[in-house]
């Protein structure tokens, strides 16, 4: 069997960069597959991710260097404007041709916005592709896309929200909800987990992320004589970067939070988890994210607004899902104030949950018996 996975960025360590590689590398364990190619319609920075993929199964490719030689673009304009075509003739020329290879299935990842995988399903089997959201915007979709989603094997979405709004908008009944499968699931499930007052986050520097939340919960624990600290690592956007440092030292916190403009090897998160005792998710929107299962299979509690996956991650601890920041800054204050052996009790717990409902090997099998099934 020959699996295409196909990705719309290999550049930076992402969520969706992580789960493209990490699923690759669990299918070709599996044995299922002979042959996982790869695609990303732009060049991938493969120095990002050599810890997470090493089988000799799984290959890489993108579009041929001269689709983005001017001539090349100019005669692509003049067939999609001649021909009246939604999506890139070169594309279309490029994925008939790949079509020849004979790939069994082909295993998409996508935001709802994203139209770069068109062009393959205009030239595949569409009754083997699965089409992964990454990214669900709950947005008016037009009806020649519904009819493309409604062709397809499978659509899989992380939450059954998320199931609801797309099986009503697309009138259709191939939505699956599966959870993300997570990178160096090994080390993180041997993390010792221990009370140190510190929080964590471990995400874009992105205005949607909403640090500044976490920047204003530390300070009202530390108004309240509750001190506690915080540790915040990830690339992205400088300008918002140089907000959040601005905004630390206007409330006098230097001493209690620590930025950190870096990202983490997807292959060495556990040493993040190990320096913190509580993660928190502050987002406006999430599909997952990926970080909320890797603190709980670190065994770190999880403090998150109702945002992605997170409510059905937690349904054993729904008491960590708010809708508010004054309520997020009360359990914040009850997790600083648990004792130690109630620390570690609630860590066992967060731990067990992710190993009995959001492990990775459930998830592999799920997948492959969707690529499997009639």
């Amino acid at each position: 069997m020959k699996l295409l996975i196909i990705t719309p960025y290999l550049s930076v360590v992402g969520g969706t960069e992580i789960e493209t590689l990490t699923t690759a590398q669990a299918l070709a364990n599996s044995g299922k597959f002979k042959r996982i190619e790869i695609f990303c319609p732009h060049k991938p920075n493969h120095e990002n991710y050599l810890d997470l993929v090493s089988s000799p199964k799984i290959t890489f490719s993108t579009y041929p260097a001269f689709f983005k030689n001017e001539n090349a673009r100019k005669i692509n304009r003049i067939f999609r404007i001649t021909f009246n075509l939604k999506t890139s003739f070169l594309e279309n020329t490029y994925w008939f041709l790949k079509r020849l290879r004979a790939f069994d299935y082909a295993y998409i990842l996508a935001t709802t916005s994203d139209l770069y995988y068109i062009p393959l399903l205009n030239n595949f089997n569409r009754k083997n592709c699965i089409l992964k959201f990454t990214i669900l915007y709950q947005e008016k979709y037009t009806e020649w896309k519904k009819q493309y989603f409604r062709s397809l094997k499978n659509i899989i979405v992380t939450n059954h929200c998320h199931k609801e709004f797309l099986t009503t908008s697309f009138q259709s009944n191939n939505i699956v909800v599966q959870d993300l499968i997570i990178a160096n699931e090994k080390n993180l499930l041997k993390n010792v987990a221990t009370r140190k007052h510190t929080f964590g986050l471990l995400c874009r520097f992105s205005k949607e992320k909403r640090i500044e939340q976490a920047i204003r919960l530390i300070e009202k624990l530390n108004i309240n004589d509750k001190n506690a600290t915080l540790i915040i690592q990830g690339e992205g956007d400088e300008t918002y970067f140089e907000e959040l440092k601005e905004m630390i030292k206007s409330l006098h916190l230097n001493e209690f939070i620590t930025l950190v403009k870096s990202n983490i090897p997807p292959a060495q998160t556990h040493l993040f988890y190990q320096n913190i005792s509580f993660f928190l998710i502050t987002s406006e929107f999430e599909t997952g994210p990926l970080t909320g299962l890797e603190a709980m299979s670190a065994g770190i509690p999880v403090l998150s607004y109702n945002v992605g996956a997170m409510k059905t991650r937690l349904k054993d601890h729904d008491f960590l899902i708010v809708n508010e920041f004054k309520e997020m800054c009360e359990i914040a204050s009850q997790l600083r104030d648990l004792k130690k052996i109630e620390y570690q009790t609630l860590s066992n717990s967060i731990r067990q949950t992710y190993i009995s409902q959001c492990s990775n090997t459930p998830k592999i099998e799920k997948l492959e018996d969707l690529f499997f099934q009639k």
